[in-house]
């Protein structure tokens, strides 16, 4: 644990009196009696279960406690799982009343119907032993139960923040992963934000909860905290999100612990009240229209509402029939379904008109994937077949707009034949009035909204920005729109077939030679420079496949083209055979390859090239920039622009490039969202949004440096100029914690936002003062130990590639604070008689205290107590000085002191003949023993006992599930131990102590070997 200033307790104690007026009990951790390495409390849970079922003898409740508190799995993220399933589904508990004959109890560790029948409990400064022993801030029980875990962090104090905080959740990981066996929810805070997440999950999956009653988001000045604790954390809300808003999706052999946001929970439960009301009350069919923006976990809001209605007893047995346009978003959606079985039940897939058929004739009980279009007519049918009178089959429609309203002909009106008792409820990304008034007709009222600009302040998307590069049209000389006019005009075709003219009129025009020659010099050149400080994918959208085949010839003509592939389905009888050479026709199979390859970052796929294929409903995380070189407007531009809004490491944004000219489409989409209430816009112009925004980050991090300075002119400086102008910017930043920190994040702003403009004449030109800003984040590293994170790049976002500079501009920062070397040999007496003479005196404790806690952290394992000993004292020492109760050359004093303690014990080392792990065990038994066995004997048998122990360590092999390999280890010192002809009365205590040794030092094996 981090000290904890008044402030922090401050925190604590309010957060903890905010849970005590929601029904919370509380005491303090230290008070709660079990066995230290326990977070179970055993007592509290079998008391539970003895009040729940009285008929149940002390041995039965016994056997359930220990199955509910022993999940199976063979690490902690799958004893999770197995955990939350028992949690949640109950536990088949065997009885023998009558000798002879088992019988099995349904019994549950929680009340989910009557949550005031639980116990719910909330204790600070829980201390847990384990591989460290630590004390999380906030511990929430349930009937015992450790579901929650809140770490916390002082809200007056400019550091550590949120980040420091999901860090520590991070080291408890490691430290006590027991606590995570259990764990349901974690919550990390600093006042200010307050991030609800699941523990397995990367910091930028951790989100706020921005809504206390699930209508109103809460302005910026409530309390994060408050709104986290009055939205989610009353008792009965809490067991709600347990039970039905956590899901672990299983691929292959990877499992992903995914949870609700607060949109999807407050969106889910409203529909599914209207659903079981509706469904209850008669035969209205239309249940209403969820409108989330795309990209913000439409499907997983889908998966938690299937999973509340499919157990709800009144409903009879739902079917659930997932509907969309479209076969690729029918895989996406199916796929992510399969993958959360557990909470949805049984999962099928309609391949075919007939299967379709035969799948809805059925009792019930399943949830079945189709593509409208499987609701057409055979040939000789003039009507589509009753295929179920049944009323409580409910009709999911994905991105519910055009293709669900022809009921006078088409699809929609078959699938009403077919299903006529059916009800219907929509699920949208876009406004409704990209759909038109049709859709509330068809499906009912908008049951919850959650807006683009919603999801880009909660971080669930990333903004997009637009980037015009159009490349002309040519066309018979005359304007494109003039040209097929005249087209359609001699040939008079119908409308449809007209505009299908005018389709391949433009479609020939964009895919002409020299155009696409062009095209694909800029792309690539684009594509280059963008990815040079932006690591991620791309997507270049074409009018027609033909066109998609050139541009893939052009690119691969090209020098430094990427791995790039085609994406589209084909016909053999009438494609060019060498489309199928190309690898351009590709199987179903194959192109979930394609997909899974551009998904992972470090696979040399780079670009994929589609004409309709993966425009919607597909998530490709790592995504930030689409060429656009097709038509597109409404519904359909909005939901291929947000194949890049997706959340990823550290990516700021997405980016649609224009090749063709869909400006004014997007202008329109952006009146209708206004119009929607929303007034975010869905690709605001670089132009006019990025450039003010990037001068405004530039101005923000100049006035936190020195004035009168001119940071970007360093390339024209002597060297000894651009070494004070640097040293001049360290000491500034080291004197003062805080300033640090706002410059850190001042950077990032800057960083990030330079990527959007650097093409721009009037920004490029800042390109120096940028490289100037990052060198300083990436020296300030060396000197802040221990503190809160420095943006760490070769994420996503990458500092900005120049060769020359790393020849012209670097400057070691330790060099310009007067220390020769980067390690802590410098310390000895003659530096400090020189100490006071040089100038930056708080840059070179900033370093010094780097370097050494490095080295103590380094060392620890080695003696846990002589180690975390140094490591206090020079804290408690640096704490004296920026009290000013002393001079830095007592800081220095006492680095000295340490710096030769450590030197003593190298000596020792050697004079012993042992390596430094191997004096840790030395150390360990020569106290009781030195007099029992002489030097020569106990070092030569610690030299074997550490080598035969080392032979026998396996990953993770300090779990608690992982006795068999301890019991392995403790053999082969047994055998050590018996060949050395130590005495048998010795073997515990050498056994013991050697055990509990090796667990410290080796506890990360084989990281640590």
């Amino acid at each position: 644990m981090s000290d904890r200033g008044g402030t922090e307790s401050e925190f604590e104690l309010a957060t903890i009196a905010r849970l005590e007026q929601l029904g919370y009990r509380y005491t303090p951790g230290i008070e709660l009696d079990r066995p230290p390495d326990e977070v179970v409390l055993r007592l509290r849970l079998s008391k539970f279960l003895a009040r729940q079922y009285p008929d149940l003898p002390d041995a039965a409740i016994e056997l359930a406690v220990l199955h509910f508190i022993r999940p199976d799995g063979v690490d902690t993220l799958r004893r999770n799982m197995a955990f939350h399933e028992r949690l949640v589904r109950g536990y088949e508990l065997p009885l023998e009343l009558v000798p002879g004959h088992v019988t099995h109890r349904l019994v549950y560790a929680i009340d989910w119907e009557y949550p005031e029948r639980n116990e719910f409990l909330v204790a600070n400064q829980f201390p847990i032993h384990g591989r460290n022993d630590r004390r999380p801030d906030i511990v929430l029980f349930v009937n015992g139960l450790p579901l929650a875990v809140f770490e916390l962090k002082n809200p007056f104090a400019e550091d550590p923040s949120v980040h420091g905080a999901w860090n520590q959740i991070q080291h408890y990981r490691n430290d006590i992963p027991q606590l995570f066996d259990y764990n349901a929810i974690a919550v990390v805070s600093d006042g200010v934000s307050t991030l609800h997440g699941m523990w397995p999950a990367n910091e930028e999956w951790y989100a706020p909860w921005k809504s206390i009653n699930g209508i109103n988001a809460e302005p910026a000045t409530t309390a994060s905290m408050k709104a986290l604790l009055e939205g989610l954390f009353p008792p009965k809300r809490l067991l709600s999100y347990i039970r039905d808003f956590i899901v672990f999706q299983v691929v292959n052999d990877r499992i992903t612990k995914k949870g609700a946001k607060y949109h999807q929970f407050f969106a889910v439960r409203l529909a599914a009240r209207k659903t079981i009301a509706t469904m209850t009350a008669g035969r209205e069919r239309r249940l209403g229209v969820i409108w989330h923006t795309t990209g913000s976990g439409k499907s997983l809001s889908m998966i938690f509402l299937v999973g509340i209605l499919r157990r709800r007893v009144e409903l009879g047995n739902p079917t659930f029939v997932v509907e969309v346009d479209r076969n690729d978003l029918d895989d996406q959606l199916h796929d992510e379904f399969v993958a959360a079985r557990s909470l949805v039940g049984p999962v099928e897939q309609a391949e075919s008109v007939e299967d379709l058929r035969r799948l809805l004739q059925t009792q019930g009980g399943e949830v079945v994937f189709t593509t409208i279009e499987k609701f057409r007519l055979r040939e000789e049918e003039l009507a589509h077949p009753v295929l179920s009178l049944r009323d409580n089959i409910i009709i999911i429609a994905d991105e519910a707009h055009r293709s669900q309203y022809g009921f006078l002909q088409g699809y929609a009106r078959y699938l009403a034949e077919a299903l006529p008792n059916a009800r219907r409820l929509g699920f949208t990304g876009t406004p409704i009035s990209f759909s038109g008034a049709d859709t509330e007709e068809v499906f009912g009222n908008v049951i919850h909204t959650y807006t683009i600009g919603q999801a880009q302040e909660d971080h669930a998307t990333v903004p997009i920005f637009y980037a015009p590069r159009q490349i002309k049209l040519h066309l018979r000389g005359l304007e494109v729109d003039a040209a097929l006019a005249e087209i359609a005009a001699q040939l008079e075709p119908s409308e449809v077939e007209r505009r299908k003219l005018r389709w391949a009129a433009l479609a020939a025009a964009a895919g002409a030679k020299e155009r696409v020659k062009e095209m694909a010099a800029d792309l690539l050149a684009h594509f280059l420079d963008r990815t040079s400080t932006l690591r991620g994918k791309a997507m270049a959208v074409c009018m027609t496949r033909e066109n998609c085949a050139r541009l893939y010839d052009e690119l691969r003509a090209l020098p430094g083209c990427p791995e790039i592939k085609v994406v589209m389905t084909g016909n053999l009888a009438e494609d060019p055979p060498q489309w199928s050479e190309d690898g351009h026709l590709t199987t179903k199979a194959q192109r979930e390859a394609i997909k899974e390859r551009l998904r992972d970052l470090d696979d040399p796929l780079r670009i994929v090239i589609v004409c309709d294929m993966w425009l919607t409903g597909t998530d490709i995380p790592c995504l930030h920039t689409l060429y656009v070189d097709k038509p597109m407007k409404g519904h359909n531009m909005i939901q291929a622009i947000s194949r890049v809004n997706r959340v990823f490491l550290d990516k700021p944004h997405g980016l649609i490039v224009d090749y063709i000219g869909i400006g004014d489409e997007l202008r329109d989409a952006t009146a209708k969202y206004a119009k929607a209430g929303d007034k975010a816009e869905p690709a605001p112009d670089i132009s006019s949004t990025a450039r003010p925004l990037f001068h405004g980050c530039r101005a923000e991090v100049r006035e936190l440096l020195p004035a009168g300075h001119e940071y970007g002119g360093w390339r024209g400086m002597a060297e000894i100029e651009v070494e004070d102008l640097y040293a001049l910017v360290y000491g500034s930043l080291a004197d003062d914690d805080a300033l640090r920190n706002r410059f850190l994040q001042a950077e990032m702003r800057l960083s990030s936002v330079f990527l959007l403009v650097k093409h721009l004449e009037d920004c490029r030109e800042f390109a120096d003062e940028i490289i100037f800003y990052q060198r300083v984040r990436k020296q300030i590293g060396k000197a802040a130990p221990g503190k809160g994170k420095v943006r760490q790049l070769e994420e996503a976002v990458r500092d900005l590639v120049d060769d020359s500079v790393e020849s012209n501009g670097v400057v070691d920062i330790f060099k310009v604070a007067g220390l020769e070397r980067a390690d802590i040999s410098i310390l000895d007496d003659r530096f400090l008689q020189t100490f006071k003479d040089r100038p930056y005196e708080n840059l070179r404790l900033k370093l010094l205290e780097r370097l050494l806690q490095d080295e103590l952290r380094r060392r620890e394992k080695n003696n846990l107590a002589k180690y975390r000993s140094f490591r206090e004292l020079l804290e408690a020492t640096l704490q004296r000085y920026h009290n000013r109760l002393i001079d830095a050359a007592a800081v220095i004093q006492v680095m000295l002191k340490i710096r030769e303690e450590e030197l003593r014990e190298q000596r020792r080392a050697s004079e012993l003949n042992l390596a430094p792990e191997e004096l840790a065990f030395y150390d360990a038994v020569a106290e009781n023993l030195s007099k029992v066995y002489d030097q020569q004997f106990l070092t030569s048998l610690i030299h074997d006992v550490v080598q035969a122990v080392k032979r026998n360590l396996k990953v993770d092999w300090t779990e608690p599930h992982r006795d068999a390999v301890k019991a392995e280890v403790r053999a082969a010192v047994r055998r050590v131990l018996r060949m050395r002809e130590v005495r048998r009365e010795d073997f515990d205590y050498l056994i013991e102590r050697i055990m509990e040794q090796a667990a410290a030092l080796y506890a990360d094996w084989p990281v640590a070997a």
